[in-house]
C-alpha cells in the first residue's frame, strides 16, 4: 500500500470550503476535533473554537484554513449554531475514521510482498538502462496511478541492493511512507526571479549529494555490519524504524538534519560547488564502505547504490559507474524528469547522440489475488461479488486497506475509491477531468495521445483518476493510459453515476472536449443504454434482461425441432448477469466461450476487438445457476448499426452473428448427448438510425435465415436456441430504464466526426477542403 493522502479522508459532498466565510473549512473542523472528547451541543464546540481562536490570535501563525473572522464567529453563534454542531461532530467521526485508516496503513507495510514479478523486472530494467551506453545518465522514473505500489516496490528492493530513499512529499500532504521534510525544504528553497536560480540549484544539488555521501559512510561504519549484505539490511531498518504515517522516524530524521546542516554549511559559508571529481571520490569513498571489495550479485553484479527520490521533482544527480537513481512519481509532468529529444536542454538529445532511460511502468495487477483464486477461493456469484473479492481485485491498494483494516475501514473503502477516482475528498464530479474519469471506468474509452494536448490530458487521468500507465515511448514522445478492469473503482463510479450525472450530458462533454478512442458512435451509445439500465434496476435487484422492453412470452426465433420451448420471460428469470463496467478484448481470439467466465467474475461485458467482425459486445450470464462453471455460462450478442440504410429488420445481420460463425462458440461446447448447446442465447441488432422506436422479434420462414446452415447438425438442424431481437431508433421503448430525453442521445449520434466538425466551424470551408487535395470532397 502507498501514496496514501491525508486529504483523501475526511470531505464529503457538500462540505465547506475554506473559500466560504460563513462555514467552518475542513481544516479548522479537524483541529477542534483533535480537541473534543464528546459534543453534547453547539455551545460546546464554540467554546471550543473561541479559546482556539484567542489562542492563535495571540500566539501566529494561525494555521492554515483555520477561521478567525469576527463575522465568522457572529455566523456561528447565531443562525448557524445548528450547522456547526453536525458538522463539528463529523469531524470528529472523521477523524477516528482517519485514525483506523493510518493504523491500517502502517500495518499494511509489514505485510508480506508478493509482486515478485514486478521486483525482477525491476532489476532486469536497471541491467538493461546501465547496459545501454546511449543513455543520458544512469536513472529511470517509476511513474504509475496511485495504489499500485511503487513505494512498496523500492522498499522491498532495498532489502536485496543497498538504497538511500528520500520522500519529498508535498508540504501539505500527509502521507506514508512520511515526508523527509528537511531534505524537501532544502532542494526546494530557491527564488524563482533569482536571474542565477539555475546556477544555485545545481550547487545546491551538488551540496546536499556530498554531504549525502559522506554521512551515509559515516552512518554506515557507526552501524558497524561485517558485510555488504548486512549493511544493506542493516541501513534499511536504520531508514525506516519507528516511521509512521506522516512522521519519518527519529533516526531518518537525524540522519537528513545533519545531511541537510552539512550541506547548508558549506553554503553559507560560499565554499565553492563540488565538483565532478570530488563528488566521484566521496562516492567511491561510500562505495568501498558498502561493498568492501565484495558484490552481494556476485558474477551478476547490478549496482552498488540506489538513490530514490519519492513523490518526485527534478533534481540534480551525477553519473557514476555504480550510482543509480531512482525518481517515483504520480505526477502527470513526466517530462520534468525524461524530457523529450525534441525539448531535451542539450544538444546530444537533440541530435540522439544520447537518449532518456525507459520509465519503468510494469507494477501489474491482481497480485492479491495470487492466493484467493477464482474457481478456487471464489467459486459462485454471490462468492465474485463479495468485498473481500472485490477489494483484492486490481491495485494493492485496496486489498490492503481491507487486509489490515477493521470494520469501519471496509465499510468505507467504496468511498474512498470513489475520492480516489475523483481525485478529490469531495465527492463531486464538477470537471470534465473528473467525468471523463467516471465514464472511461464504466465504457472502456481510450483517448488518443496524438497531440500535446490529449497527452496532457491523460497525464491527468495517471496522475489523478486512477488510469493505469501502459506505454511510454522514448523520451515520452507518446504516453498511453488505459483504464483496465478493477471492478471497485467501477462501483465507485456508478455511484457518482447514479447521483450526479445527466449521462447524455456527460457523454457530450467528454467527447466534446477529449480525442477517444471510442470505436463506432453507435457502439458506445449503446453500451451507455446498458450502463444505465444496470445501475437502474440495481436500485431494485431485478434482473437487466427483465427490464429489457419485450413482451415476456416471446418464443425462440432459432431452435432445433426437440429442444424444449422456453418463452424469453423464463430465460429472462433464469440469467444471471453480473456486470458493471464494459472492458475492451485486445485481442479476438479472447472472446469465446471459455473466457467468459473471466469476464463474469470481474463483473464485465466486454466490447469486440479492434477489427472485430460481426459483433460490437458480449454480455456473459450464467444459466439456471450462480456456479461458476464453464457449463452455465451463456450470452448477449449484440450487433450496432449506425446506418440509414439499416432501418428495416434484415435477417442476413442474424445469420452474420451465429455464434459458430464468429467464434463464441465452438465444438467443445456441445452438449455430447444431444449435440447441441444447451443453453439458450440472446442475439440483438441495433439499428439507430431506424425512424420508429421498436422492438420487433425475428421470426424466420426457416433456421438457415438466421443462422449459418453449414453449421448445423447431421439432420440440418440449427445447433444452438436464440432469440433474437431487431432493435429500431432511439428512444424509451429500447430499454425501459432508459425512458427520457432521447432527443439527447439522438443528437449525440448525430454530432460530426473531427473532420466535419473542422470544416463546419471553418469561415471558409471549401479553401480548408482544398488543403487536403485527394482526401476531401
Amino acid at each position: 500500500m502507498e501514496d496514501l493522502e491525508m486529504e483523501d479522508f475526511g470531505r464529503t459532498e457538500g462540505d465547506p470550503t475554506p473559500t466560504n466565510p460563513r462555514f467552518p473549512s475542513p481544516e479548522l473542523l479537524s483541529i477542534i476535533a483533535q480537541e473534543m472528547e464528546f459534543v453534547e451541543d453547539g455551545d460546546s464546540a464554540i467554546t471550543i473554537y473561541i479559546n482556539l481562536r484567542k489562542v492563535y490570535r495571540q500566539n501566529p501563525p494561525v494555521p492554515e484554513g483555520f477561521v478567525t473572522s469576527d463575522e465568522f464567529l457572529r455566523n456561528i453563534s447565531s443562525e448557524k449554531r445548528s450547522d456547526f454542531l453536525d458538522l463539528a461532530k463529523k469531524a470528529l467521526r472523521e477523524k477516528d475514521w482517519k485514525d483506523v485508516v493510518i493504523h491500517a496503513t502502517e500495518l499494511s507495510w509489514t505485510a508480506e510482498f508478493v509482486n515478485r514479478a514486478a521486483l525482477e523486472g525491476l532489476e532486469r530494467h536497471v541491467t538493461q538502462q546501465m547496459a545501454m551506453m546511449r543513455n543520458f545518465a544512469p536513472f529511470c522514473t517509476i511513474v504509475q496511478s496511485s495504489g499500485m505500489g511503487k513505494s512498496r516496490l523500492l522498499d522491498e528492493f532495498s532489502k536485496d541492493h543497498f538504497l538511500i530513499p528520500i520522500n519529498l512529499r508535498e508540504k501539505r500532504s500527509q502521507g506514508f511512507p512520511p515526508a523527509d521534510v528537511t531534505v524537501r525544504d532544502f532542494l526546494t528553497r530557491f527564488d524563482n526571479k533569482d536571474e542565477n536560480m539555475q546556477e544555485k540549484s545545481y550547487s545546491r544539488a551538488c551540496h546536499f549529494l556530498f554531504s549525502l555521501f559522506v554521512c551515509t559512510k559515516d552512518t554506515i561504519t557507526t552501524l558497524g555490519a561485517d558485510n555488504k549484505k548486512d549493511r544493506i539490511i542493516q541501513f534499511r531498518e536504520f531508514m525506516s524504524e519507528e516511521q509512521r504515517f506522516g512522521d519519518a522516524g527519529k533516526k531518518r530524521k537525524n540522519f537528513y538534519a545533519g545531511v541537510v546542516s552539512q550541506a547548508q554549511k558549506a553554503i553559507d559559508n560560499r565554499l565553492e560547488t563540488p565538483s565532478e571529481e570530488k563528488l566521484l571520490g566521496a562516492f567511491e569513498t561510500l562505495q568501498g564502505c558498502v561493498c568492501d571489495g565484495t558484490s552481494l550479485n556476485g558474477t551478476r553484479r547490478l549496482v552498488d547504490v540506489f538513490i530514490s527520490f519519492d513523490e518526485a521533482h527534478p533534481s540534480s544527480f551525477i553519473s557514476c559507474v555504480s550510482l543509480f537513481v531512482f525518481f517515483l512519481s504520480t505526477n502527470g509532468k513526466i517530462s520534468q524528469f525524461v524530457p523529450p529529444h525534441t525539448r531535451g536542454p542539450s544538444n546530444r538529445i537533440l541530435q540522439r547522440t544520447f537518449c532518456t532511460p525507459r520509465p519503468f511502468i510494469e507494477l501489474g495487477f491482481d497480485q492479491l489475488m495470487s492466493n484467493r483464486k477464482i474457481l478456487d477461493e471464489y467459486k459462485t456469484l454471490e462468492q465474485v461479488t463479495s468485498l473481500e473479492c472485490i477489494a483484492h481485485m486490481g491495485r494493492p491498494l485496496w486489498g490492503t486497506m481491507y487486509d489490515h483494516g477493521d470494520e469501519k475501514v471496509r465499510e468505507h473503502l467504496l468511498f474512498f475509491a470513489i475520492q480516489k477516482l475523483l481525485g478529490s475528498p469531495i465527492v463531486s464530479a464538477d470537471t470534465r477531468h473528473k467525468r471523463y474519469a467516471v465514464l472511461s471506468q464504466r465504457l472502456a474509452l481510450d483517448i488518443n495521445t496524438a497531440s500535446p494536448i490529449d497527452a496532457e490530458a491523460t497525464l491527468e487521468q495517471i496522475a489523478n483518476h486512477m488510469c493505469v500507465c501502459v506505454e511510454i515511448e522514448e523520451g515520452i514522445g507518446t504516453i498511453r493510459g488505459v483504464v483496465t478492469s478493477e471492478l471497485i473503482l467501477s462501483e465507485a463510479a456508478s455511484h457518482v453515476m447514479r447521483e450526479q450525472f445527466d449521462l447524455a450530458d456527460a457523454l457530450s462533454d467528454v467527447l466534446s472536449g477529449f480525442s477517444i478512442h471510442s470505436g463506432d458512435r453507435g457502439e458506445l451509445l449503446v453500451a451507455a443504454f446498458f450502463i444505465w439500465a444496470r445501475d437502474a434496476v440495481m436500485l431494485e435487484k431485478p434482473r437487466l434482461l427483465q427490464s429489457f422492453a419485450v413482451t415476456s412470452l416471446h418464443t425462440p426465433s432459432i431452435s432445433p425441432s426437440k429442444a424444449k420451448q422456453r418463452t424469453f420471460g423464463e430465460v429472462a428469470s433464469s440469467a444471471n448477469m453480473h456486470f458493471n463496467h464494459f472492458t475492451r478484448s485486445r485481442e479476438q481470439e479472447f472472446i469465446s466461450r471459455q473466457y467468459l467466465i473471466a469476464f463474469i467474475a470481474r463483473g464485465a461485458a466486454v466490447l469486440g476487438a479492434n477489427c472485430q467482425p460481426d459483433f460490437n459486445a458480449v454480455f456473459p450470464y450464467l444459466y439456471d445457476s450462480t456456479d461458476l462453471d464453464d457449463k452455465n455460462v451463456g450470452f448477449i450478442i449484440v450487433q450496432v448499426k449506425n446506418d440509414s440504410k439499416f432501418s428495416k429488420p434484415n435477417a442476413e445481420l442474424f445469420r452474420k452473428i451465429d455464434p459458430f460463425e464468429c467464434g463464441l462458440l465452438v465444438e467443445s461446447d456441445l452438449d455430447k448427448s444431444s449435440g447441441r448447446f444447451p443453453i439458450p442465447i440472446i442475439r440483438i441488432v441495433f439499428a439507430l438510425r431506424g425512424k420508429q422506436s421498436t422492438v420487433t422479434p425475428m421470426s424466420y420462414s426457416s433456421p438457415s435465415e438466421g443462422a449459418n446452415p453449414l453449421r448445423f447438425d447431421e439432420c440440418e438442424e440449427p445447433r444452438f436456441t436464440s432469440y433474437d431481437y431487431w432493435c429500431s431508433g432511439i428512444g424509451p421503448d429500447l430499454l425501459q430504464p432508459v425512458g427520457k430525453a432521447d432527443w439527447k442521445w439522438e443528437a449525440l449520434l448525430d454530432s460530426p466526426d473531427g473532420w466535419s466538425s473542422l470544416y463546419n466551424c471553418s469561415p471558409a470551408p471549401n479553401a480548408l477542403r482544398s488543403q487536403f487535395p485527394a482526401s476531401s470532397r
